[in-house]
């Protein structure tokens, strides 16, 4: 799943796809409406990618935080983010068993599960599952193709008659290309 494209703007609720650069600002799409907003360099912008959770060991990405969120719900919705206190902490604790409780703040709680909602909403999830399924496919083309290589490396004679033939190929042809000393400027 990749978030280096959705951002989070201080002072603007909700999340937001870059979708193009100008010169004096960010053009940001919001996932919940859809609606294009300038984000000038005088704000402050996070990147999901960046952002991480603190856990008793070492951190972690909350692109992991969010995938694990959406395995334990099982690609459905989560948990109100306006909802008690007890319940998000719990689901937090099914998704990231190793969190630190006494650094993470509640509003940072409710702010996950609110950008999970959005998230699953705009479609991210399905994104990432439907190119993750891509890959495993070409994955599975290319081990085909390292064995017909392979194969064409064990053949001797296969070598020879694909090898490239001297002097193929290149741009300049010796023949019909020299130059007249009358033909030189400034002689």
């Amino acid at each position: 799943m990749d978030l280096s494209k959705i951002i989070s703007v201080t002072g603007k609720s909700g999340l937001y796809r870059i979708v193009a650069q100008g010169r004096q600002a960010i053009i940001a799409e919001s996932l919940e409406d859809g609606k294009r907003i300038p984000v000038h360099p005088n704000l402050k912008v996070s990147s999901l990618d960046e952002i991480s959770m603190f856990t008793t060991g070492d951190d972690v990405p909350l692109r992991e935080v969010l995938q694990k969120l959406n395995e334990v719900e099982k690609g459905a919705a989560s948990l109100d983010p306006k909802g008690p206190e007890d319940g998000l902490w719990k689901k937090l604790a099914e998704a990231l068993p190793t969190h630190d409780r006494s650094r993470i703040y509640v509003s940072d709680v409710r702010k996950l599960f609110t950008w999970y909602a959005q998230l699953l909403k705009s479609g991210v999830f399905a994104a990432a599952a439907t190119e993750a399924e891509k890959e495993e496919e070409k994955g599975a083309k290319g081990e085909k193709k390292a064995t017909k290589v392979t194969k064409a490396k064990a053949d001797p004679a296969a070598k020879k008659a694909n090898a490239p033939k001297a002097g193929a190929g290149t741009k300049a042809k010796s023949a019909g290309t020299t130059m007249r000393k009358s033909s030189q400027r400034g002689s």
